[in-house]
């Protein structure tokens, strides 16, 4: 289903995923973390301990890149709330620890490209228990030949480890809930966890500051 396949599973990229505005949104109410959407892919170090401070994204450039596999294909809006943390130790090993996380979607998608027979076909609410998280979507759709879809949801993981790479400025994790390659860019105290459109336009940031 290209609802969940697409804005929902970039949110959650981190999980690494509120209502969202127009163009760019962040999570739940918050104001955007600092220089959200600011920042190109820059490297650096990344050993440390760091805050989820929240996410932005770019919704007009996340539906630039969704119209290519789905032509008439919309999504209009998207957001996320995140907290927790995650730790990059020397040894290229990692920890992550008490993540929440809110995410909402709403998209406009042709039947033909829905993977479904009907637009309500999915309507209701999954939950998803294993590696030590719980995932809980909700679909709602409606229409004929297109489908009007918002789908919204919450990740809550109690920890999870794997090991990293870095080369240049992509970021490997390996892990279990946790896995996930992102560009990144390490910014004054701040890192960012980036996606990119298959044009290179950053789409989506998830935030996080370095604690002690």
């Amino acid at each position: 289903m290209h609802t969940r396949a697409s804005a929902i599973r970039t949110m959650a990229a981190a999980a690494v995923m509120a209502l969202a505005a127009s163009a760019g949104g962040c999570g739940s109410g918050h104001s955007a973390p600092p220089n959200c959407l600011q920042v190109q892919p820059c490297g650096g170090d990344v050993v440390g301990n760091w805050s989820f401070l929240g996410a932005c994204f770019d919704a007009q450039a996340q539906s630039a890149d969704f119209a290519l596999s789905c032509p008439g294909g919309k999504i209009n809006a998207t957001g996320v709330s995140l907290t927790g943390t995650l730790n990059f130790n020397a040894d290229l090993s990692y920890t992550a620890t008490n993540w929440h996380e809110v995410f909402l979607a709403s998209e406009t998608i042709p039947l033909s490209c829905s993977g479904m027979a009907s637009c309500t076909e999915r309507n209701g609410t999954e939950t998803d228990t294993s590696n030590g998280s719980t995932v809980t979507v909700t679909t709602t759709c409606s229409g004929t030949t297109t489908c009007d879809c918002r789908v919204n949801g919450s990740l809550t993981l109690t920890s999870d480890f794997g090991s990293y790479t870095t080369t240049g400025t992509s970021l490997n994790m390996y892990g279990g809930t946790t896995s996930g390659l992102f560009d990144y860019c390490v910014e004054q105290d701040r890192l960012h966890l980036l996606n990119l459109s298959s044009s290179g336009q950053v789409v989506s940031d998830i935030v996080a500051a370095r604690t002690p």
